[in-house]
């Protein structure tokens, strides 16, 4: 393991793409990374001017998910550039959790230059017979010196035989077979959910039952940089922030649905299939200073697969 000083971090080019988990160059935002211990790490990060995602919003504001977004991929740099874990390993990200620190106009965009900082990570480890079972991260993202977002979650690795075991056996547990063809949902106008692109959309109008139905193209570039088995954690997440603005604002909490993601705390109990309809709950909750907390769970075959809890605040 190799150390150096915080000052010798470069923002000069991305780590190679398959340690940050991308498949795309431009979907990597991470650009250096050093060992400052054990089990500390520091990490530079820098989000894209104009990336089709992450530079849809109508408001002069980085989005914090983004910034997220890195800290997510911070967390693959260290398991595999520091801590020595094979690229093919499979591992499960089972807690999420992010909030942003400070006021809101750290993250003002100033036109001029992307948006980058620091990324401090702490780790606990848990070894398994011997071989890193699972891990716990807590860390704190900076722009210049200055703190802007907390992050936390627990990563379990699994031997790629017992991965391929496990999802064999959830897959066996659901009634794939049984179910009949679907169409999926058409995706909201992007202006509901504060966007400005259609294709960034992930949820349909709300059901009879009162629940938006996830809308899954995985054609996307980034949602879907590479393939996956299982609908994946990060688009997910996207959906508690659409479904969870789409219920703020027709609950008469939010005044718009411009307003800032600022907080999430979600697990994953189970993997979503590509096969049958997802749907998001939604329950709304007034909080100080005009914010707004919304419960979120998303739903398979009557059961459900991940929960959340994220905070809206709307912008000065």
């Amino acid at each position: 393991m190799t150390t150096a000083p915080p000052t010798a971090l470069t923002f000069d080019r991305t780590v190679p793409r398959a340690v940050a988990h991308r498949r795309a160059v431009g979907e990597v935002f991470v650009t250096d990374s050093t060992a400052l211990g054990e089990d500390e790490f520091l990490l530079a990060w820098q989000i894209p001017r104009a990336h089709s995602l992450w530079g849809d919003r109508t408001v002069p504001y980085h989005d914090p998910f983004a910034i997220a977004e890195a800290a997510r991929q911070g967390c693959f740099v260290v398991v595999h550039r520091h801590l020595g874990i094979p690229l093919d390993l499979p591992f499960s990200l089972r807690r999420f959790t992010f909030r942003v620190v400070g006021p809101l106009a750290a993250l003002r965009d100033g036109e001029r230059a992307p948006l980058q900082g620091l990324l401090r990570y702490r780790t606990v480890r848990e070894l398994r017979g011997g071989d890193l079972g699972s891990m716990t991260l807590d860390g704190e993202l900076s722009v210049d010196g200055t703190p802007v977002m907390t992050i936390g979650g627990d990563v379990v690795f699994l031997p790629r035989g017992d991965y391929a075991t496990l999802r064999a056996f959830q897959r066996s547990r659901k009634p794939l077979a049984d179910i009949a063809p679907w169409q999926p949902a058409a995706p909201l106008p992007p202006e509901l959910v504060g966007r400005r692109d259609a294709r960034n959309i992930v949820v349909g109008e709300q059901t009879a039952q009162g629940r938006c139905p996830l809308v899954i193209d995985r054609s996307h570039p980034s949602y879907f940089d590479h393939d996956y088995d299982h609908v994946p954690g990060p688009f997910i997440v996207e959906g508690f922030r659409q479904a969870g603005l789409l219920a703020a604002v027709r609950a008469g909490l939010l005044p718009s649905p411009v307003a800032a993601f600022t907080a999430l705390t979600t697990t994953f109990a189970d993997f979503g299939e590509f096969e049958a309809p997802l749907e998001y709950s939604a329950e709304p909750t007034p909080g100080p200073d005009g914010r707004v907390e919304v419960r979120l769970g998303l739903h398979q075959f009557g059961a459900e697969l991940a929960e959340g809890l994220i905070e809206l605040t709307p912008y000065p």
